[in-house]
């Protein structure tokens, strides 16, 4: 008989004998579809965000240059531009040195003044990148030269949105921030950098070449930081590439100490520079959360598997006898092991075919869901990719799981073993498995559970302001005036002249970010020497800021439209750093001074604010609000607050700044509560990704154990009549089906618990950073699950207790 023939015969026999067992067949079916396709659609996200190529040429040898500060514990910090040049200059061992960052413009001639992000980038950018224009030429070196006419390259989006695709656009120019650009190119449809942008990039510029960005001195010294990527030249190793960039930067060290070394005595910051691959820095924090989900669906799956392999089991232990007659008519044990394999390959098929179908769907949710706009995530699909590797881990798991039943009754059986029963050494297997399963369903559930937790006391923790009936804006100022916040307060006076406008308020953002910047407290002797573990988050804001958000004033005064440049620096502080800096003291009069940069003038403070915690934070960390008109900040969030019940237009506050300046754009226009959630929006997905996850091992290792425990109290049906006809009463009978499962469960509890404890600090670390394990919660969990396997060990001890033992005994 041919291969493909016997292969076809074992396939409708394992059919016929599934049929014969069609519940629990079902059960295994489900559960490892389950798992099928929850290791599909988290594979989908990780082979997006981690595996897949960059698209663009021979992307592996793309790589990003980034700073350390080992002993501050910075990590992948952008370089500052004289240090990308340095290395330019230096290195033997990359090629294609250059640079960007981002910058939102202003541009005209449509209908109202439109916003745009730009990327100011090196004239070796794009093409280190590999991508040639559709249209046009690329930027050359003389176009970064000071004093000449201003050239933009265009994204294939902005040409056809705004130059409906005009083929003869290069030459033409366009007006951005007030200056005609030239057309010097268009991008060809499908590039995106925007990897380390919130919103599509759409506009190109040259990185400008002036000193003031390439000089290591004055105050924007060391601050101008920029993405720096480059290619391994043919034959160079990531390794030796990053040994090359850490003799330049020991070189840098050398040469510059005050820039990488903290304080007058000079105490070591660990400043190294290096080399990363482009993937790794361009998925960011979504590298961590994508893993730990993957872990996540791994043990899920794990579950299914166990699952799966005690089905198999059970179905192998009860065809002993059939395997005895085999045996004895001349099959060989090679071929009642393909046997046994094949309707294993049978139940993966079916499984996986249910599971991909699943994903499908799920996919799309997904997708939907997850809050982030990078093109890494944009790339989340079902492909050929993740069916292959879906369809192949559920199979070679579904082999590996039937390889051991098969082998053990192929090896075992005899034709005098008709009547042997399975012994305790199978059964303590089964129970060792349910373990398993309890275990890593608690670990999931812990997990869970910690971050149902966290998110329930970030809701339920006092934020410090409100944002009610406030709705927020943002703009990159334009026009005259932008840097001495003249305008800004130009623009305040004709919104609050719109009826149902409260107050009206600007800020570098709607609240304290996590964001902070070092200080030091003059008069103290360590001022130099704690310069850098001294951290706080920094605002500006126009005097009323406080009174949109309701922020009260605890101490000292508020600031007003007399706070100016030609006066004394002023600052207010939260409770928080008046408690960590002050402690028992009177924090009015106190002098701070920034690291450095714009803000390192001396200030004063004068006021203290209650605390405010940011949405997406649990602590509350040493804040300083600075006013805006000593400060420098073209990019601005308008904050509006309206009489309760009142919608202020967006229109109306438009025609009020344009009245002021007419290019002025305004975008992301949204009540600031919106906003508020739209910053939790990652946590809740992760929570609601992990917490379906656990819901999901939790009925899975629940259908497993009603499975072991029902197919162990079939197989002693006898055994429990006879001890019922003895005299033995419904307890004992409890006792002998119940209290192995039982047992076997509070070890995997233990193990499952334990697990949890010891994972905590990495999922601290990936997800939630300031929380803790609560001891309620875990013990609440290993109670809700113990009940659960109580009810699931229950009902088949109960169906047995039923039994007639008259009729068992008669049958036998």
């Amino acid at each position: 008989m041919s291969a493909i023939a016997t292969v076809l015969r074992d396939l409708i026999y394992g059919v016929r004998l599934f049929r014969r067992q069609a519940g629990s067949t079902l059960l295994t079916v489900l559960t490892l579809s389950l798992g099928v396709g929850a290791n599909a659609v988290i594979y989908s996200l990780l082979h997006a965000v981690l595996l897949r190529p960059l698209p663009f040429p021979d992307a592996q040898r793309l790589v990003a240059v980034v700073d350390n500060f080992r002993v501050d514990g910075q990590l992948n910090v952008p370089p500052s531009v004289p240090e990308v040049l340095d290395l330019r200059a230096a290195s033997q061992q990359l090629t294609g040195i250059s640079f960007y960052d981002i910058r939102d413009v202003q541009t005209s001639g449509g209908t109202e003044p439109a916003r745009a992000v730009s990327a100011r980038i090196d004239a070796a950018f794009l093409a280190t990148l590999g991508v040639q224009p559709a249209l046009g030429r690329l930027f050359v070196a003389d176009d970064h030269t000071p004093g000449r006419d201003q050239v933009v390259i265009l994204s294939d989006g902005f040409w056809r949105r705004n130059l409906h695709a005009d083929a003869a656009a290069v030459g033409r120019h366009i007006v951005v921030n007030d200056m005609p650009y030239e057309i010097v190119g268009v991008l060809p449809a499908g590039f995106a950098f925007d990897y380390f942008s919130a919103e599509p990039i759409e506009l190109y510029v040259p990185f400008p070449g002036d000193v003031s960005y390439r000089s290591r001195t004055g105050e924007f010294a060391n601050v101008r930081r920029v993405t720096a990527i480059a290619r391994l030249k043919p034959d160079v190793t990531m390794a030796q590439a990053a040994a090359e960039v850490e003799t330049v930067s020991q070189r840098l060290l050398a040469d510059h100490p005050q820039l990488y070394r903290r304080g007058s005595d000079g105490v070591d910051r660990g400043f190294v520079m290096t080399v990363v691959p482009l993937r790794e820095i361009a998925a960011g924090s979504g590298r961590s959360v994508v893993l730990l989900l993957f872990g996540a669906v791994g043990l899920l799956l794990m579950i299914a598997c166990v699952n799966t392999a005690q089905f198999l089991l059970a179905r192998a232990v009860e065809r002993q006898p059939e395997v005895s007659v085999r045996l004895a008519l001349g099959a060989s044990r090679g071929r009642l092991l393909r046997q046994f394999l094949t309707e294993a390959s049978l139940l993966a098929i079916v499984a996986t075919a249910f599971g991909l179908l699943q994903a499908v769907f799920l996919i799309d949710l997904v997708r939907v869901m997850l809050s982030s706009r990078s093109p890494l995530v944009a790339g989340v699909t079902m492909n050929t990719a993740v069916i292959a590797f879906t369809g192949t881990v559920a199979i070679v798991v579904t082999l590996a799981c039937g390889l051991f039943p098969a082998m053990h009754v192929a090896r075992r059986a005899s034709v005098n073993q008709f009547a042997r029963t399975t012994g305790g050494t199978r059964s303590r297997t089964r129970h060792a498995l349910v373990a398993l399963q309890v275990a890593i369903s608690v670990l999931l559930l812990v997990c869970a559970g910690l971050l149902v937790e966290n998110l329930r006391q970030l809701d339920s923790a006092p934020r410090g302001y409100s944002s009610d009936d406030v709705t927020f804006m943002r703009m990159r100022a334009a026009g005259p005036n932008v840097h001495t916040g003249i305008t800004y307060r130009r623009y305040l006076e004709q919104i609050g002249a719109i009826p149902g406008v409260e107050r009206a308020a600007v800020a570098d953002g709607p609240l304290p970010g996590t964001a902070s910047s070092e200080f030091s407290i003059t008069g103290r002797a360590d001022d130099a020497a704690t310069l850098s573990r001294q951290r706080a988050s920094w605002r500006i804001i126009s005097p009323a800021y406080f009174d949109v958000l309701r922020i009260p004033i605890v101490a000292g005064r508020a600031f007003t439209d007399s706070d100016t440049l030609d006066r004394q620096r002023v600052a207010i502080v939260n409770e928080e750093m008046v408690r960590r800096f002050w402690p028992g003291q009177d924090p009015i009069g106190q002098r701070i001074r920034s690291g450095n940069g714009p803000r390192s003038a001396v200030t004063t403070i004068v006021g203290v604010i209650g605390n405010v915690r940011p949405v997406s934070q649990r602590e509350v960390a040493p804040q300083i609000y600075v006013p805006y008109l000593q400060q420098s900040e073209p990019n601005i969030t308008l904050l509006i607050r309206s009489a309760p019940g009142v919608t202020v237009s967006p229109d109306s506050v438009k025609r009020a700044i344009w009245s002021v300046v007419p290019e002025q754009p305004l975008f992301d226009i949204r009540p600031m509560a919106e906003a508020a959630e739209r910053s939790m929006a990652e946590p809740r997905l992760i929570t609601r990704l992990l917490g379906a996850l656990a819901v999901l091992a939790l009925l899975m290792s629940t259908l497993g154990v009603y499975t072991v425990v029902s197919y162990l109290t079939a197989r002693r049906t006898k055994e429990v009549a006879l001890r019922r006809a003895i005299g033995a009463d419904s307890f004992d009978v409890l006792q002998l089906l119940a209290i192995p499962t039982l047992g076997w469960t509070v070890v995997g509890l233990a193990i499952g618990i334990a697990s949890a404890v010891a994972s905590a600090g990495t999922l601290r670390s990936v997800v939630l950073r300031t929380a803790e394990l609560d001891v309620r919660a875990i013990a609440a969990i290993g109670l809700i699950y113990l009940l659960i396997v109580v009810v699931a060990v229950a009902v088949p001890s109960i169906r047995a207790l039923r039994i007639h033992p008259a009729g068992v005994l008669r049958a036998e």
